[in-house]
């Protein structure tokens, strides 16, 4: 009676073209997932940012009030956040971080009276969130219209600068933001 050993496992060769051909999928599928996780960076920023916006606007009109939201540098850490002056149009502009809050003595500043409803920590994964230079405060009225006028643009940007990963976000006198067809788009009052 004769025996047969089977042999179970890969020959070399075999070992060494299935480390081939991984590695050229890796090479070739690398850039296009560096894209997708900007684009998605760049959205969830989007996104967060509307939400805030939009979380304001329906605190003014449930509760009556003026709710102001604002750039400010280290919200989530401060005992009394402060908003940041100026720079909304500067990198990093809006991803330092804002707060929400309802400004009690309508002094335009976060005071120990002054109740916080929401802060946003820095967005390290962001290339910076711009906007005009008066874009650094939005006051919403209690029937939720800005008390600014003229509408808002914002341009979201990615980490590595790529142009093609940007993103615009117009935001209405009515208190209204919506993304835009694209980041070279310009925001109107009436096309939001």
């Amino acid at each position: 009676m004769s025996k047969k050993n089977a042999s179970r496992g890969f020959t070399l060769v075999e070992l060494l073209v299935t480390i081939g051909i991984v590695g050229i999928l890796t090479v070739i599928g690398l850039p296009a997932m560096r894209d997708t996780l900007e684009r998605n960076s760049v959205s969830g920023q989007v996104n967060t940012f509307i939400g805030a916006l939009r979380f304001a606007r329906s605190e003014a009109i449930k509760r009556g009030l003026t709710i102001k939201m604002c750039r400010a540098v280290g919200a989530e850490s401060a005992t009394t956040p402060a908003c940041t002056t100026g720079g909304g149009n500067a990198s990093p502009g809006w991803a330092t971080g804002w707060i929400v809050f309802i400004d009690r003595n309508d002094n335009g500043t976060m005071d120990a009276t002054d109740i916080l409803l929401r802060a946003q920590e820095e967005m390290t994964s962001s290339g910076g969130i711009l906007g005009g230079a008066g874009n650094v405060v939005f006051l919403f009225r209690p029937n939720g219209m800005l008390a600014a006028s003229g509408a808002s643009q914002f341009t979201f940007k990615s980490k590595s600068q790529d142009s093609a990963q940007e993103r615009r976000v117009c935001v209405s006198t009515q208190g209204r933001a919506r993304i835009a067809a694209s980041a070279t788009t310009s925001c109107t009052d009436t096309d939001v």
